[in-house]
């Protein structure tokens, strides 16, 4: 169910939220296997809009799976730039109820938000409104892991969530990593929706970024690799493929981006200076 209110942002909680997928009552559909139809029934990922209001002034509609939405919200308003820290933030509100609004107040009333968007490759409705074009320092971090810790993050990754893939799917996962144990898992139809939950959760708990491993089950393609600069994570390995253009920034902007990372193999396309081989 959609959240119906917050603590204060940036007031770390002790409680770890429940790892969990948003889903309706079991659906009824035909299963054929082998030529012969059987009824059957399985839950199904949940999916809804949310409109942002930001000091007052519509901004802008998001496609998601409404659970754990001020993650959401806060780590959305991070990785696109309208707040760098969650102090930034004197009021946000969900909902209530069929009231699907996140209602946001900035302590700077002046700031308003930007229009100029870019529609993504992501699915659920991707948007940003970063300029993925502009110059953007290069991120430096002595982090240093060895190909089989990422393997082994990103297996902890997928077995977390193996038993809602199979209950329900139509998700997507991710997850950080300080190289020993998962720090964060999020869960989303949109994959750049986990990113911002991600974000959202660190802040919120106060858990740092940086020098860390970002773990997703999708396709990195250049809104996923702006939001991983964003966060400042050095690190970003998928077992799906990345797009030319996340290659091509990953360059630019010092982040070491891995795909395909499944079994015993993983294709290092940039900054492989940070990926040990085994000792």
């Amino acid at each position: 169910m959609p959240d119906r209110g917050m603590k204060r942002p940036g007031e770390n909680r002790a409680d770890r939220p429940t790892l969990f997928t948003a889903h309706s009552d079991p659906v009824p559909y035909l299963h054929w296997r082998d030529g012969k139809a059987s009824p059957a029934t399985k839950p199904m990922v949940l999916e809804s809009a949310w409109t942002f209001s930001v000091n007052g002034e519509h901004w802008l509609t998001v496609l998601c799976t409404p659970a754990q939405m001020t993650y959401l919200a806060l780590g959305f308003l991070y990785n696109e730039g309208l707040i760098a820290a969650p102090d930034d933030v004197a009021d946000l509100q969900v909902g209530p109820g069929a009231d699907r609004v996140i209602r946001v107040e900035l302590r700077d009333r002046s700031l308003r938000p930007p229009r100029r968007r870019t529609l993504t490759s992501g699915c659920g409705g991707g948007v940003t409104f970063v300029d993925l074009a502009a110059t953007r320092e290069s991120i430096r971090s002595s982090l240093r892991v060895t190909a089989n810790q990422v393997l082994a993050a990103l297996g902890r990754l997928q077995e977390a969530v193996r038993a809602d893939h199979r209950r329900i799917g139509g998700f997507h996962t991710s997850g950080l990593s300080d190289g020993r144990e998962l720090l964060v898992v999020s869960m989303d139809i949109g994959r750049h929706n986990t990113l911002d939950r991600i974000a959202g959760e660190c802040l919120d708990r106060g858990i740092p970024m940086a020098d860390a491993l970002l773990l997703t089950t999708g396709r990195v393609s250049a809104e996923m690799l702006g939001k991983a600069a964003r966060m400042q994570t050095p690190v970003i390995a998928s077992v799906n493929s990345p797009t030319h253009l996340a290659v091509q920034l990953a360059h630019q902007w010092g982040i070491t981006l891995v795909g395909y990372a499944r079994g015993s193999t993983l294709h290092i396309y940039t900054h492989p200076e940070r990926i040990l081989a085994p000792q």
